[in-house]
């Protein structure tokens, strides 16, 4: 049981599937908030998001929702890959290739005004701020760890800007439960799973072979 001090932090999710509303408070928020640190799109602008796993693509999703149409998918997977092109993702790209960031440059042809990295090391932040037209912003999500070490007179010259973001707000949140209820938000997958199976779980999560979302339901609800 979970007492909730008010009201007001409760968010009516009826209409959606169960299984995808219990990502939305938390792969589905820091995507969404994420998101709305992006610069003003235009239709030719070109978006890269940086690791495909659960947050990568939910944002693919909800990027698509709010009409973004040039979507650069990137991740060292190919099946999560094929699982961005499922959400919406126009082009992909593995970053694990030696040729990765001229892929990206080619594809994107100097309109890349956005990138999300979902994953957070030295060398996808850099290979996201490569990408950048001027006046472009990278927005940092990963925390998977290590230092950037970039040098500063760019940042100055073509305007470009690094942002960090953290989950998002409770206004964000009912945001997208609105999103959600509308229709125009594809669900990502979601693996329904008994709470017992949490030990392989895990393992699973660590060895990186989780397309989406695995949502637990424990024994007392199955």
């Amino acid at each position: 049981h979970l007492l909730v001090p008010d009201a007001k932090y409760l968010v009516d999710v009826s209409g959606i599937d169960e299984g995808f509303a219990a990502t939305l408070a938390c792969s589905g928020l820091t995507a969404y908030s994420a998101s709305a640190k992006l610069p003003a799109l235009s239709t030719r602008d070109y978006v890269a998001v940086v690791g495909c796993g659960g947050l990568g693509l939910v944002c693919i999703s909800i990027l698509r929702a709010k009409g973004v149409r040039n979507i650069v998918a990137c991740d060292i997977d190919d099946a999560k890959l094929a699982a961005a092109r499922e959400q919406g993702a126009a082009f992909t790209v593995n970053t694990r290739k030696s040729d990765a960031g001229e892929n990206l440059a080619s594809i994107v042809d100097g309109a890349l005004a956005g990138a999300i990295d979902f994953v957070g090391t030295p060398e996808t932040a850099q290979f996201a701020m490569n990408g950048l037209r001027k006046g472009g912003r990278v927005v940092v999500v990963g925390l998977y760890g290590g230092e950037l070490r970039l040098p500063l007179p760019p940042f100055a010259q073509r305007a470009v800007g690094l942002v960090g973001s953290y989950v998002g707000t409770l206004e964000e949140l009912r945001e997208l439960v609105d999103l959600a209820k509308s229709g125009k938000l594809t669900p990502l997958p979601v693996n329904l799973r008994p709470s017992d199976e949490v030990s392989h779980i895990l393992a699973e999560l660590k060895a990186g072979t989780v397309v989406g979302r695995v949502v637990m339901r424990m024994a007392d609800s199955e």
